[in-house]
């Protein structure tokens, strides 16, 4: 009998060990339990933010785009001005002027190079003969005049090129016609002017001494005379 009391007792102490196993476990599922609590309620402030971390992150690129088009031109081009060559040291104004006379309205493929005062501009345009009338190059006629009296052949060929070193864009084709720019009546026969310049341009390949249409033109002048 004693034997088989303490047999019972054993198993009784075995069975209080077990109650007491079986007790720990839901308590340590309860604290994991607890622990999913506190991160579902940290999950939904996380969420909370990201709508305005996509406003901040749109915002951002939005205003870095502006920049880069206000400042465009100041980032791709010389002088921040899509006229100028590489290597320009001044910028020219938006009206340019040489020989007194302003470039036609409709010119365009405009291109500037500028170097130690000194200004080469090039452009293209159909009312050539009314600037070189402007700049006191040929007498107001039609057609338009070109002859040993205004200005001379220059040696380019049918088939030849010009673009004087530093400017851009296309060169001037053969066969062309050069202009001595007048000197202003204020400074002429004054010791130490510099000259107005040249105007070079394209004439017609017939051989009839007729400008072409629409002509390239090519202008050399010292600064101070363009900003005159």
């Amino acid at each position: 009998m004693a034997r088989q009391d303490r047999r019972q007792g054993g198993s009784g102490v075995d069975r209080l060990e077990a109650d007491t196993d079986s007790t720990d476990e839901p308590a340590e599922d309860q604290d994991d339990l607890e622990g999913h609590r506190g991160d579902t309620t940290a999950e939904p402030q996380s969420r909370k933010w990201r709508p305005f971390l996509a406003l901040g992150t749109a915002a951002c690129v939005l205003v870095a785009s502006e920049l880069t088009w206000l400042f465009w031109d100041d980032l791709m081009y010389p002088l921040g001005d899509p006229r100028a060559c590489a290597g320009s040291d001044t910028a020219l104004p938006d009206v340019i002027v040489a020989g007194g006379a302003r470039l036609p309205s409709n010119a365009t493929q405009v291109r500037y190079y500028t170097y130690e005062g000194q200004a080469v501009v090039s452009f293209v345009s159909d009312q050539v003969p009314g600037y070189l009338v402007r700049a006191h190059l040929i007498p107001d006629t039609a057609p338009p005049v070109l002859d040993r009296e205004h200005g001379s052949a220059y040696g380019l060929g049918p088939d030849d090129s010009d673009l004087p070193e530093g400017l851009c864009g296309e060169g001037i084709r053969g066969p062309a016609w050069i202009f001595d720019l007048p000197m202003p009546p204020d400074t002429a026969g004054l010791p130490g002017v510099p000259s107005p310049g040249t105007v070079l341009v394209e004439v017609s390949a017939d051989g009839h001494d007729a400008l072409r249409t629409p002509a390239r033109v090519q202008l050399t002048f010292p600064l101070v005379t363009a900003e005159d």
